[in-house]
């Protein structure tokens, strides 16, 4: 099953509106998606973020993952952790205004912890119009993790 299959499935599954955006991607690149490019789109419902973790999981070759601007919970992060801790090859995670707040920096500390693959979990990046609350202690402490990661590379 190539990705864009998986997607639809996925879709068909948790009962949710197949994205256009996210199906035209998975057409352009069925097979070897390397960043999953979502930012600034709307997910939808807690089913529709499900979808897009089903091809993330799906996807081996897998290096990037832009979720910037998605309104995405800290749900949605724990969610998503639980994904990456165990992804082969992801080594980048754009997370840029998306209401991020104490609980979901505490779980990207605990990512960056448990998956060394990872180089960048990206936040508070300049140019966005950043909703992200976390903490500076906590981003301190994904900052050092990250730290390590790259320095273990």
């Amino acid at each position: 099953m190539n990705l864009k299959e998986t997607y639809e499935a996925a879709c068909e599954r948790y009962k949710c509106k197949r994205n256009s955006a996210m199906i035209k991607m998975l057409e352009e690149a069925p097979d070897s998606l390397q960043v999953l490019n979502y930012n600034n789109n709307y997910c939808g419902s807690e089913n529709g973020f499900n979808a897009i973790l089903e091809v993330i999981k799906a996807n081996d070759l897998l290096t990037g993952v832009d979720l910037s601007g998605n309104f995405l919970s800290t749900e949605n992060i724990k969610a998503l952790v639980e994904v990456l801790i165990k992804h082969p090859s992801v080594i980048s995670v754009k997370l840029n205004n998306n209401r991020l707040y104490i609980d979901a920096g505490k779980e990207l500390v605990r990512l960056a912890r448990h998956n060394r693959r990872l180089q960048e979990i990206e936040v508070d990046a300049q140019g966005y119009k950043n909703n992200n609350k976390i903490p500076v202690k906590i981003m301190g402490q994904l900052n050092r993790e990250l730290m390590m990661n790259r320095e273990r590379k």
